[in-house]
């Protein structure tokens, strides 16, 4: 048999201009399944940045409100406490009496502010916490950033020039919070005292210029030497502690903290106090809150510490990395502060035409349950 010879026009395939085509159609479909995963991508960062900063700012709010809330609290045993305390006492069963309330020492901080023992006491515009810093003065971790440091001296005090920058700084208000506990199984010191303060530090500068807001953890000191006469000390030694050492190596307040970052990329915090009638309490003159030392010059406003009836809690956030884009500070308004931080109305630092963060506030109102006058 003869085999015929097929003609190459017969012979399927594709030509280059097919080919062509598939390429260039296969281009535009990865290009528009690239760009909506873009699309999607940004999306869902946008959503992840907010929610962050959502649920940042919750968990702070949370652990302001709970101390807040505790802010003056005393402890009053009751007698079955007081029986029990004196059946189970180690060195001195049977004969120690424990007091229906607690006998620690009281001090106004009229004198030294940094042993206040009042209920709540909020600094305007202060970065960092001085008595923290005055007994650590180097080797912080995470470190202390740019002049912070020279807000803070042993006695709380400030410059001239500090004063003067009071009314123009920023960020952020510090808060402390005093109220006590009670552990029975300590027989040395089974009142407890704590002093609880919310300040921040600077913990970026130049293009990243942020605050972090820290915490620290004090207990007053005034226990009795175990294996001693079984009686209550009048006085004490050692004032406020967080990692002091007893005679047996062990710290005497295991739960105290020196200095913890609790949330970072914070623009401010802001506490504003106010009385049962709902108004802030603060001096006319000098715009400060009521503190047992009062810096700017009205004495008078530390006479209303415990007018204290609520706590506005003003807190303002910032995103990690940029939120924005492009460019539209022209298009938009850069969000502006909430109280009275800037008198002129100026923004956020960095709040630029090149700043691409976003911001987002937080604005809850804490009643206080435990202030009064007449406490101490």
């Amino acid at each position: 048999m003869i085999k015929k010879k097929k003609k190459f026009s017969e012979e399927l395939g594709l030509t280059l201009i097919e080919i062509l085509i598939g390429i260039v159609i296969t281009t535009l479909m990865m290009g528009a399944m690239y760009t909506s995963y873009n699309v999607v991508n940004k999306s869902y960062s946008q959503v992840s940045a907010k929610a962050n900063i959502s649920k940042t700012s919750r968990d702070l709010v949370s652990m302001l409100m709970r101390d807040i809330r505790m802010a003056g609290f005393k402890y009053y045993a009751g007698s079955q406490t007081i029986k029990q305390f004196k059946e189970n006492s180690e060195d001195c069963k049977g004969v120690i009496v424990l007091p229906k309330t607690s006998y620690f020492v009281f001090d106004n901080g009229f004198t030294d502010e940094t042993k206040s023992h009042n209920p709540i006491v909020i600094k305007r515009k202060l970065l960092g916490n001085s008595k923290i810093t005055h007994e650590t003065p180097g080797n912080l971790n995470p470190p202390i950033l740019d002049n912070a440091a020279a807000n803070w001296s042993k006695d709380n005090g400030l410059t001239t020039d500090q004063k003067k920058k009071l009314s123009t700084d920023l960020c952020c208000d510090q808060i402390e919070i005093v109220y006590e506990d009670f552990n029975q199984n300590d027989d040395t010191n089974p009142f407890k005292k704590y002093r609880v303060t919310y300040f921040a530090e600077k913990t970026g500068g130049g293009n990243d210029a942020r605050y972090g807001v820290f915490k620290s953890v004090e207990m007053w000191d005034q226990s009795r030497v175990a294996g001693g006469d079984c009686t209550w000390p009048t006085t004490s030694t050692n004032g406020w502690i967080t990692d002091k050492k007893g005679g047996d190596g062990k710290p005497l307040c295991p739960e105290c903290i020196k200095r913890e970052l609790i949330r970072d990329y914070v623009v401010d915090m802001e506490f504003i106090p106010f009385d049962q009638y709902g108004v802030i309490i603060k001096s006319s003159s000098s715009g400060e809150y009521p503190r047992p030392k009062p810096e700017l010059g009205d004495i008078n406003i530390r006479d209303r510490l415990y007018d204290i009836r609520g706590v506005d809690i003003r807190l303002t956030f910032r995103t990690k990395e940029n939120f924005f884009t492009r460019n539209i500070s022209n298009k938009r308004k850069p969000k502006e502060l909430l109280s009275d931080r800037k008198p002129d109305g100026q923004n956020f630092p960095g709040a630029d035409d090149k700043d691409l963060y976003l911001r987002d506030s937080v604005i809850v109102t804490v009643n206080t349950r435990n202030i009064g006058k007449g406490m101490f």
